[in-house]
């Protein structure tokens, strides 16, 4: 959104009577807070004692943070630095980041706070001055009110423009052609973003289409004014999707900065109604004229980039040449992936745990297995792209933990075996809110006590992003089932992250190690990782146990549980019980 100019700001402030004299009340007003009530300055900024902990864990547990041109604002109010001229300087920045389709939630997340700060500080501090006491008050009630009155402009603005907001892609396309005709003659760059929002279309079918043209439009309007320059395209080739095309860009770091933020934009949180949703973003990138000779190849070759980025934890690729290939792979997998699931014509195999100190067998990980036809036996890993690729992530686990119960019932019956079987479960999987539900009514199904379920939870940062996430981890938790904490990079957070975490179990994978036995380091680093789980209340479970003196190394280390090659191949269930059955 254009910033207002600086005569504009200028007839703004005096209409609200924000001259110099109340400019100095307000500048007096933050230095005094600063001294005296430092805790209300931090708690106006969306912070708390909490927020000193590295980890993103506790950023959904937070209020809303301030928006950075307001922290700016606050900050130059808290050390009387604010001034008329770097007042209008602040609040056009401020402005200037506005998105227009969300005025009340900009409100609340910046109007608000300082309102209620400097309103409290000044019949606070001011309690026996009442001169300085209103003054403060009344310059307090302007500021507010300017703010009011930029967000409504932006709000207006947004109306009167939504209509027209985009060409259609014939005309996008034309439009793209020519710039790229333009900037191969001035030596130009142009990069194409091509961005796949994954949300529109499921609250399409949950909401309807009013509603998801609403929520683009939010989406549509972040990307406007949080990324993109006034030079720049947006264009809409599908209902979930925008392209974007930056204009003058100077090799690629720029146009991965602007896709960055991308992500960080529309990784923010939507509501409808009362309901918290999350997008999904990806983000592809291809270049003109280093990628493609025309506008069509170049959005073209940006989409394939886009896919590609969906199977990356990081959601954002370059586009390479290979990745042509790959996207008619992927396409090839999602199609057979689709037909076996509704086939029911996957596998489950089961790889044994043992107890480290009884030596008996406690539990079995449930592992996918998905061997086709044609494609022959298909690894994990393109397993699960497949299923975010084509969607198919919540049936996928679903199945996968219903198949996993039905099987650990199959064991106690027919083989005395009472077992706890695990399943992994990406954290994303926990904004599923009937998760719970689904699990308690196949433990009921199966006839199962809710501690024979582990869940083993990879890719836990996503839980920063997701209330939704954390508390359906706490219904899980409540419920009985075991929850395991299965994510390498966690070793790395914060103590007061896997404190906080509801979980009973920490997985540590020697994969992501190494050599223990050769490597007296990297036997220190298991051993530092097993005490910080014990002493946070967590059994250790070790897995990638691939020989005897792995084994051997890992008993003093008062490991809880063991599972890998050494102890036990993953075996279909039949195998499984022949091999452990307790007769």
């Amino acid at each position: 959104m254009t910033a207002p100019d600086g005569a504009a700001l200028g007839l703004l402030l005096e209409q609200f009577g924000l001259d110099a004299q109340a400019v100095a009340a307000l500048d007096a007003l933050g230095t005094a807070l600063s001294t005296h009530a430092p805790e209300a300055l931090r708690a106006a900024r969306g912070e708390s004692t909490l927020s000193g902990a590295t980890s993103p864990f506790f950023l959904p547990l937070l209020p809303a943070a301030m928006s950075e041109p307001q922290r700016a604002l606050v900050n130059a109010l808290s050390v009387g630095a604010l001034g008329r001229d770097s007042l209008s300087r602040v609040l056009a920045e401020w402005a200037a980041t506005l998105n227009p389709e969300e005025p009340a939630a900009r409100a609340q997340r910046d109007c608000r706070p300082l309102q209620d700060l400097l309103r409290a500080g000044a019949l606070r501090l001011y309690a026996d001055d009442a001169a300085r006491c209103e003054a403060a008050l009344a310059a307090a009630e302007g500021l507010n009110a300017v703010q009011l009155m930029l967000i409504a402009r932006s709000a207006a603005r947004g109306a009167d423009t939504r209509a027209g907001s985009a060409p259609g892609m014939t005309e996008f396309t034309a439009l793209l052609d020519a710039l790229a005709q333009t900037g191969r003659a001035a030596g130009e760059q142009l990069a194409a973003l091509f961005v796949d929002c994954g949300v529109v279309g499921r609250i399409d079918a949950v909401w309807g289409y009013d509603v998801g043209d609403g929520v683009r439009e939010r989406l549509r309007a972040r990307l406007r004014s949080e990324v993109l320059r006034e030079q720049d395209l947006i264009g809409d080739p599908g209902r979930d999707e925008f392209a974007c095309v930056l204009r003058n860009v100077r090799g690629e770091g720029v146009a991965l900065l602007a896709a960055e933020k991308m992500l960080r934009a529309l990784d923010q949180p939507l509501w409808v109604d009362a309901d918290e949703l999350y997008a999904r973003p990806a983000v592809g990138i291809a270049l003109y004229p280093e990628h493609a000779a025309g506008a069509a190849d170049l959005l073209r070759r940006a989409k394939t980039a886009c896919r590609a980025a969906r199977e990356r934890p990081g959601r954002l690729a370059l586009f390479a040449s290979d990745q042509v290939g790959m996207d008619a792979e992927l396409l090839v997998y999602e199609n057979r992936l689709r037909a076996a699931v509704a086939q029911d014509a996957l596998d489950i195999v089961f790889q044994p745990q043992w107890d480290m100190r009884t030596g008996l067998i406690v539990g079995a990980e449930s592992q996918l297995r998905w061997r086709d036809a044609s494609l022959g036996a298909v690894p994990v890993d393109k397993a699960i792209a497949a299923a975010e690729s084509a969607g198919l992530v919540n049936e996928l686990t679903l199945w996968m933990v219903n198949g996993a119960l039905r099987t650990c019932r199959q064991f106690r019956d027919t083989a005395g075996l009472d077992l706890r079987v695990g399943v992994t479960l990406s954290a994303k999987s926990l904004r599923q809110p009937e998760l719970p539900d689904f699990v308690a009514s196949a433990l009921k199904t199966w006839n199962l006590r809710p501690s024979r379920l582990a869940l083993e939870i990879t890719e836990t940062a996503a839980l920063a992003h997701s209330l939704q996430s954390v508390e359906t981890l706490q219904r899980l938790r409540k419920a009985g089932v075991r929850l395991a904490l299965d994510d390498p990079r966690a070793g790395y957070a914060s103590l007061a992250w896997l404190a906080a975490l509801p979980f009973h179990e920490w997985r540590i994978d020697l994969a992501g190690v190494g050599d223990i036995v050769e490597s007296p380091p990297r036997l220190a680093l298991v051993r530092s990782l097993a005490d910080c789980a014990h002493h946070l209340k967590l059994d250790v479970l070790v897995a990638g146990v691939d020989d005897a003196a792995t084994a051997a190394a890992l008993k003093p280390l008062g490991c809880d549980v063991m599972q890998g090659a050494h102890l036990g191949a993953p075996a279909d269930a039949t195998a499984f019980v022949k091999a452990y059955r307790t007769d």
